[in-house]
């Protein structure tokens, strides 16, 4: 007797047991993939940490409560509508892991979530998205895939579920729900804790991000961009009181600009000379001078390094727009944003760029460039910089596509045809002009054709394939450059024409670390661009080893132009600066990396926090108490904060009108 109670009682318990397993299975199944999906993720971008693995798994798996447990308060009539939360929710995490992925390794940064306002540029990469394809991106999709497999066995075409008729009471869901929020309180609550511990005070773990990849090895990728999402949704306004107060401060007890200029080296030295610019798409200065089985790898642009100035201490600094970041900082000497596109969001503010400032003196100023117009939006910006004509792709014949186009399917000009073509666009235009000219092809996945890859490589080398991809496609850039330089001065243009040649960014390739290059800090490891002056007619030649970046394009050509930039600028003459100092940042943060002088250097630790990086004399890196690097930091963190308010804020007239 006694037994069979028991056996009902059982088989009662077993039976609401196992409607409670068919119950939670599948929620409870995708919480903990998803924490499998994010370490994972940094398993595989290489930015997994042994330190962060328990603090990564709790806040992960808190986190998948909360993106799957609500599947757990559907009525059995309402389970459609559970599977159409669970399909959009799965289908979307799958989407931003993806995409997350394939953007890291392409730049080695994270989306943020304002890059969504860039979604129509996606096209014009999509030929490196491929190259980039793996299949790890099925564990991705793997939730989504859960899902649906979940939904066909349930509905189509045979029910396996008996848990359609089980309605737990109205005391287990609230034991259900008060489990799930003990659960995300627990997960971070502990990440909280242990990031207090560690540093000693309230964490800044979100506040205050410096490196993105720190940040996403603690809490994973979703946590990170929900977080960053919060952020832009909040920003009602971009500039608060407080900051146009820390603006007006700054530009009060800003140095005043030099006055008498006419006394600088070489002010003047090419005065009323055209002005053409050479951008060269992802030049790195490792490549300057180098050979690969005896072969140069630019012999055009180490041969123009020797006819003029050569910068070999000079960097660039990008935000998401990279390209168009560079432009923009070049034009302007402005810093370039840590997470917009001034090239988009800023398009019609107030500039006082160097075309306008060319062109208030008497210059025509144009743009040559193979892509569409509309490209990173510059048919909008550049006329605020003060460009009065595009050459773009349509005012140019494509006689063969090279590599991926400015769209999905449409063409990409050669770098040659682009040169070629532009040679009588030169020559017809009123002088003095000013015109900058931008390379293509050594754009990723450096795509060329079978017969432009002419440097004698064998197939299988120390150098994996997107390096060797990339010093092909330089070599043939630095082709293009040669004959241009050639052709410039056939038809009569060189001898009366300031000449700058300089690369943009890096090619993230590591191709550094594969030529054993080291530098000053490994911060700088990918963003060591060669900067060259031509100035025909001057002693404007030799080796130019002060810091500079692309702010201080501005400043010099202007000195060598005999014309006075304006106030705003944040840039140094690189000719005639007393202070040259470089200053690299986390490209969509702004948290400083690393601030370079001809004297000393300073190296931000991981964490960002100052007292915890290092300071070092130079040259030989003579460690330094951190104190002595306290005021440089200061300083160039109020330049970055002041260069951002002014962009966001539409304020240079502010700025320009309480300056001393």
């Amino acid at each position: 007797m006694d037994s069979k109670i028991d056996f009902k009682v059982w088989k009662k318990f077993s039976g609401r047991l196992t409607d409670y397993i068919e119950v939670i299975s599948l929620p409870l199944t995708l919480a903990v993939l998803f924490v499998v999906q994010n370490q994972m993720f940094n398993i595989w971008l290489n930015i997994y940490s042994d330190k962060y693995y328990i603090r990564l798994l709790l806040v992960t798996f808190a986190l998948g409560i909360v993106f799957y447990g609500p599947a757990l308060f559907f009525t059995p009539r309402a389970k459609r509508y559970m599977y159409v939360y669970l399909f959009l929710v799965s289908f979307l995490i799958s989407l931003l892991f993806s995409a997350q992925f394939l953007y890291y390794k392409y730049s080695e940064s994270f989306l943020q979530f304002s890059s969504i306002t860039y979604a129509d540029q996606v096209p014009s990469i999509a030929g490196t998205i491929k190259t980039l394809l793996t299949p790890e991106l099925f564990l991705f999709f793997a939730s989504f895939l859960v899902v649906l497999f979940a939904f066909v066995l349930d509905f189509y075409p045979f029910k396996f579920s008996k848990a359609n008729e089980f309605v737990p009471p109205l005391w287990e869901k609230a034991l259900f729900a008060f489990l799930m929020i003990l659960i995300i309180f627990f997960g971070y609550r502990y990440l909280f804790y242990v990031e207090k511990r560690e540093i000693g005070y309230t964490s800044s773990l979100y506040t205050d991000v410096f490196d993105l990849k720190y940040l996403v090895k603690r809490v994973g990728v979703v946590n990170f961009f929900i977080e960053d999402f919060t952020k832009y949704v909040m920003r009602a306004n971009l500039i608060t009181a407080d900051d146009k107060n820390f603006l007006q401060k700054y530009a009060q007890e800003k140095k005043p600009a030099l006055t008498d200029i006419s006394g600088n080296k070489y002010f003047g030295a090419v005065k009323g000379k055209n002005l053409i610019i050479i951008q060269i798409e992802s030049l790195e200065n490792v490549v300057i001078n180098k050979t690969i089985y005896n072969e140069e790898i630019t012999p055009n642009i180490n041969k123009l390094a020797k006819e003029g100035m050569y910068f070999d201490n000079y960097y660039s600094n990008i935000g998401p727009g990279n390209t168009a970041d560079c432009e923009f900082s070049t034009m302007n000497s402005l810093y370039p944003l840590p997470n917009d596109v001034a090239f988009i969001n800023y398009a019609k503010n107030k500039y006082n760029a160097l075309p306008q400032l060319l062109a208030e003196n008497g210059y025509h100023t144009y743009s040559m460039h193979g892509d569409v117009p509309t490209f990173w939006n510059r048919s909008n910006i550049y006329p605020s910089l003060g460009y009065q004509k595009i050459f773009s792709l349509e005012d140019y014949i494509v006689y063969r596509s090279i590599g991926e186009g400015p769209i999905s399917l449409g063409p990409r000009l050669a770098d040659e045809d682009l040169f070629n073509q532009s040679i009588p666009k030169l020559k017809n235009l009123k002088e003095p002009f000013m015109a900058t000219l931008i390379t293509l092809n050594s754009h990723t996945p450096f795509n060329l054709p079978d017969d432009l890859q002419t440097l004698h490589m064998p197939a299988k080398t120390i150098y994996n394939q997107p390096q060797w991809k990339y010093v092909q496609s330089i070599h043939y850039a630095d082709k293009a450059v040669g004959e241009f330089i050639d052709a410039l001065k056939k038809n009569g243009l060189y001898d009366n024409s300031l000449i700058l040649i300089w690369g943009d960014h890096g090619s993230f390739s590591n191709v550094s670390d594969a030529f054993g290059k080291k530098y000053a800090s490994p911060a700088l490891w990918n963003s060591q661009v060669p900067m060259i002056l031509l100035a025909p007619g001057t002693d404007l030649k030799g080796t130019n080893s002060e810091p500079g970046s692309h702010i201080d394009i501005y400043p010099t050509l202007a000195n060598l132009l005999g014309l006075k930039a304006p106030k705003t600028i944040f840039g140094q003459d690189l000719l005639n600066t007393k202070t040259p100092v470089e200053t690299h940042f986390k490209n969509i943060l702004g948290g400083i990396d690393t601030i370079l002088t001809d004297k000393i250097i300073y190296e931000a630790s991981e964490d960002g926090i100052f007292e915890h990086g290092s300071c070092e004399s130079l040259p030989g890196k003579k460690s330094l108490p951190i104190a002595d690097c306290q005021n440089l930091y200061n300083q160039e963190l109020n330049n970055i904060k002041a260069s951002n308010i002014i962009i966001r804020g539409n304020l240079l007239d502010f700025y320009n009108s309480n300056l001393k």
